[in-house]
């Protein structure tokens, strides 16, 4: 069963020019990607970062920050593979990146390729049901994966995947960001990162990106809805949470080639 995860959406003002850990300041030699910049996949459709703020790659240098940060923020801890996946596979290193403000990793997102199977038998694990209405409620959570987050291809009896079958989705399985930096809309800029340089790698030839909100979740409904999600007519799936009252999740989804 999913664990939940907090979306970033607060709206503290950023603290000026802080000194950076030492965990923090191991990792300044990273390459700085700034959207809409020329190493940038795409120029991304909302306002450009902070200049204090930058999105890099993961690296064997910084992924233990992007541990930390899901560390301090989501209530689940996840294995080393996660983490030591993003590095081994080419798919999951380009759809994971770090936020930084100046040399302080303050937020990260990690996502996974799905095949059309994988998703559809992901939705079967539960129980799926018409939508009984529109979300309510402030908290703040998203599903994320646990161990499971490694799942093998579900392909048809004779070993070939049909053509709807082999159609792939981003699923963004994790996406933190500190309190204090969430006004910088950094949330927006990791989502919209990933989904611009989908819509240029070929080697990711995704046509869809979804999410799991918490049907009671209005603030990330609302924060899906402004990056061009549909959150109205996905799948509500049945007692997708263990912790919550209600228990269910609804699917929102958008269209890569949209970015």
């Amino acid at each position: 069963m999913p664990e939940l995860s907090p979306l970033p959406l607060s709206h503290p003002s950023p603290p000026r020019a802080r000194h950076s850990s030492s965990s923090a300041s191991d990792s300044c030699t990273d390459t700085n990607t700034r959207p809409g910049s020329s190493s940038s996949p795409t120029a991304l459709p909302i306002s450009s970062l902070p200049p204090n703020v930058t999105i890099r790659a993961p690296t064997k240098a910084n992924i233990h920050l992007l541990k930390r940060i899901n560390s301090l923020l989501l209530p689940v801890p996840y294995p080393e593979n996660f983490y030591r996946d993003v590095l081994q596979r080419p798919e999951s290193e380009i759809l994971t990146r770090l936020a930084f403000y100046d040399d302080e990793c303050v937020g990260g997102i990690r996502c996974r390729v799905e095949t059309e199977a994988e998703y559809r038998a992901g939705l079967e694990r539960f129980s799926l049901s018409e939508d009984k209405g529109g979300p309510s409620g402030s908290k703040i959570l998203q599903a994320v994966p646990g161990d499971s987050f490694r799942r093998p291809f579900h392909q048809r009896a004779n070993g070939a995947e049909s053509e709807s079958e082999s159609k792939r989705k981003i699923y963004i399985m994790t996406l933190a960001v500190l309190a204090p930096y969430r006004s910088l809309s950094i949330g927006s800029h990791l989502v919209n990162y990933i989904l611009a340089t989908a819509a240029k790698d070929p080697s990711i030839d995704a046509d869809e990106a979804y999410a799991h909100v918490w049907v009671a979740n209005e603030g990330a409904f609302e924060f899906y809805r402004k990056l061009g999600f549909d959150v109205s007519n996905g799948a509500v799936v049945r007692d997708y949470y263990r912790r919550l009252d209600p228990r269910d999740a609804k699917v929102v989804s958008r269209r890569i080639q949209d970015t």
